[in-house]
């Protein structure tokens, strides 16, 4: 593992690559958290340089927030590499550590034999975001849409005005809403036709009420907001949750994720949900690894291969549940994570394992 000395040298010493009908030019000056993006740079180029391990883009990019697409970086914008999440939470001391030793399957183990290091400790009062949830309108509660706004941009946002058709009448000054847009409409676990798929924009409350329309002031925006968004009773979108290791041997898979686009990689905050819930003794706060069995090479779509052990490439946090399904944020992540991939509290349990 490089120190972190020797980390901050390299940080101010390498070249910084270029691409084609580009000039390469020296790195700006560096700091133990941050770097300065140069031209002809990668989220891929600066991975390999300084976290040695091209792979580790998508970490890279789960912690720039402001990057909206991973292939577009610009000069001058900077790369923070301060690597920690709910699990593990942050030093006093910034420094940058190679994305190995975040990594739930490459954490140092306490006992040489038992591979993956157990999760065994609680993390209380956690603030998580889950801003996506999949179900039929009626048990979304879904009230109507927003009709019309009081400004002339298409994208709305938080503190403005906007008019929303309610769908029953059956409103009144101070009534809250969230406002959602629905992302994907037939969703599927086991096999089984379990709703559609939402994401929380926002949330209103009414001002004024003229017969079925209402005024209502955007309190809170999570994504842009536009005319013809629904409506529904307030779904949480900003949770607390004790993290926990679960007290049972549980198994699950990821059904499906919130960002349906395939091209964007699932990875630390995203939403994913499972097809497993509190039937299957799965609850708020449990903490299960995501593993595979299969060379990262390997085409997504092979089967595992189970002569080899299961590998821990990330980690999810339950944050809702129902009686067959459960809502989880990631928040551990080795590399992307996509529907289908297998969830334990147990990885490589044999019979004589605690």
């Amino acid at each position: 593992m490089l120190s972190l000395s020797s980390l901050v040298l390299l940080l101010t010493a390498l070249p910084a690559s270029a691409g084609e009908g580009q000039v390469a030019h020296a790195p700006a000056a560096a700091t133990t958290d941050y770097y300065e993006i140069q031209p002809g740079d990668t989220l891929w180029s600066i991975s390999t340089r300084f976290l040695n391990d091209p792979y580790a883009w998508p970490q890279l990019w789960s912690l720039n927030e402001y990057i909206t697409n991973p292939h577009w970086i610009y000069p001058g914008n900077r790369i923070y590499f301060r690597l920690q999440d709910h699990l593990t939470p942050p030093t006093a001391t910034p420094e940058v550590v190679p994305v190995e030793a975040v990594r739930v399957a490459q954490a140092a183990p306490a006992d040489a034999c038992d591979f993956p290091t157990r999760f065994n400790e609680s993390r209380p009062a956690t603030p998580m975001t889950a801003p996506g949830v999949i179900g039929t309108d009626d048990e979304i509660s879904l009230r109507g849409k927003v009709r019309a706004a009081d400004e002339p941009g298409t994208l709305l946002g938080s503190p403005a005005y906007v008019y929303l058709d309610v769908d029953d009448g059956d409103v009144k000054c101070g009534d809250n809403f969230s406002v959602l847009r629905r992302v994907q409409k037939k969703v599927k676990s086991r096999g089984q036709l379990v709703g559609s798929m939402y994401r929380v924009l926002g949330e209103a409350q009414v001002i004024r009420v003229d017969g079925n329309v209402a005024t209502a002031k955007l309190r809170a925006s999570y994504s842009e907001i536009e005319r013809g968004d629904l409506i529904s009773n307030v779904i949480p979108v900003s949770l607390t949750v004790d993290i926990r290791p679960p007290a049972d041997d549980l198994q699950a898979e990821i059904y499906a994720r919130l960002t349906s686009d395939e091209q964007v990689l699932a990875n630390i905050n995203e939403t994913v949900f499972l097809d497993r819930g509190t039937d299957d003794g799965i609850d708020v706060g449990d903490a299960l690894f995501i593993v595979e069995r299969r060379d990262p090479l390997s085409p997504r779509t092979d089967p595992d291969d189970d002569a080899l052990p299961e590998r821990v490439i990330g980690r999810v946090v339950v944050v809702r549940a129902t009686a067959e399904s459960s809502t989880a944020i990631v928040v551990n992540a080795a590399r992307d994570i996509q529907v289908g991939q297998r969830l334990t509290t147990r990885p490589n349990k044999t019979d004589d394992a605690e």
